[in-house]
């Protein structure tokens, strides 16, 4: 008699156990999956410039545009892709406050083009694509680099440079 109590407490002590696993879990996977989003997609983007000589007159620059996936899943962007934009400062700007999307134009690239099927983003990869344009030596140029997350949002990071 003994024993068949001992065994019907193992097993309600068993299945409190079995019960109270499934409901950490449980709990564990609501606050992964739900409450720090890692299953949607978290995008960032950094990009960076470096100069080298070219000519007495002119000098090449390099423009790193860096996209990493740092969310759960990949990620494909939007429609419009990686655009990277260039834009010049006058030189004869004076002090003040400058309204850099209005500067002039020097040259805008998409760089997801290069692959013309998609363009997926894994995450944890960082990507770095470059792009070399030959630039006037003494002239200073905003670089801004937009990647498109699709339904209207987009990440975006903004640097200044001078080709010396």
């Amino acid at each position: 008699m003994e024993l068949q109590k001992a065994r019907d407490w193992l097993d309600l002590v068993l299945k409190s156990l079995l019960l109270l696993a499934v409901l950490v879990f449980a709990a564990w996977s609501v606050y992964r999956f739900w409450a720090t989003r890692t299953a949607a997609p978290k995008m960032q983007i950094a990009v960076s410039t470096e100069y080298r000589p070219f000519s007495d007159e002119a000098r090449l620059l390099l423009i790193h545009a860096r996209p990493k996936n740092i969310g759960g899943t990949n990620f494909q962007p939007g429609k419009d892709g990686l655009v990277v934009v260039i834009r010049t400062i006058a030189p004869n700007a004076g002090p003040g406050v400058l309204d850099l999307e209005k500067m002039r134009e020097f040259h805008k690239a998409n760089l997801a083009d290069r692959f013309p099927d998609d363009y997926p983003l894994v995450p944890g990869v960082e990507y770095d694509e470059l792009l070399a344009l030959v630039v006037p030596k003494g002239v200073t140029y905003i670089v801004k680099a937009t990647l498109d997350l699709g339904d209207d949002a987009e990440v975006s990071h903004t640097v200044v440079a001078r080709a010396e």
